[in-house]
């Protein structure tokens, strides 16, 4: 089967560092914009939301997800699998790829919502969901291989797991919007 319950741990595996990094960017509260406040035919490049704060923020993040995941791999029960798992080895190089990766999805879906004409905190489905995803697979596939499945599970599964997380952090009052 395609999409089955090992595809997901691999994938998810994988993945981990890159969602960490895109959870956590918010945290970072920076004060410095990457595009430097400039515009592009009188519209933001990102906006003010992209901050170099961020960027440092994701790729950190995305290295100690990294770590974590590579101090916890020898004692995890990968031999309990009924299938052969394949399992990335995971690295701090790769959480750091993972995390710039993230990052600059993140600033690319911005950079197309301000053409767009779309305001910071907008909804734009899907992109909204899976721009850092997208980007953070193609930096992996610098140092390991990606197999189709995982980047269509992911997609397919990024976007229920935001909106599940959006409306858990909007009843937590954390989130304004419930998106």
């Amino acid at each position: 089967m395609v999409f089955d319950i090992y595809t997901f741990v691999e994938a998810i595996w994988l993945i981990l560092p890159a969602y960490a990094a895109n959870g956590l960017i918010p945290l970072a509260r920076g004060k410095h914009p990457v595009d430097g406040g400039r515009k592009l035919r009188g519209k933001p490049i990102f906006g003010p939301g992209k901050t170099w704060e961020g960027l440092i923020m994701a790729c950190v993040v995305g290295m100690v997800i990294a770590f974590i995941q590579m101090s916890a791999f020898p004692y995890l029960p990968w031999e309990m699998s009924e299938v052969p798992l394949n399992i990335v080895p995971m690295s701090i190089q790769l959480g750091f790829l993972l995390g710039l990766g993230t990052v600059l999805g993140d600033m690319a879906g911005s950079f197309i919502k301000r053409r767009l004409n779309l305001k910071r905190g907008q909804a734009a489905p899907i992109l909204d969901q899976d721009d850092f995803l997208v980007v953070a697979f193609l930096f992996a596939s610098l140092l390991v291989v990606i197999q189709w499945q995982w980047v269509v599970l992911m997609l397919i599964l990024t976007p229920i797991f935001h909106w599940l997380a959006c409306i858990v952090g909007y009843l937590a009052k954390v989130k304004k919007e419930p998106y």
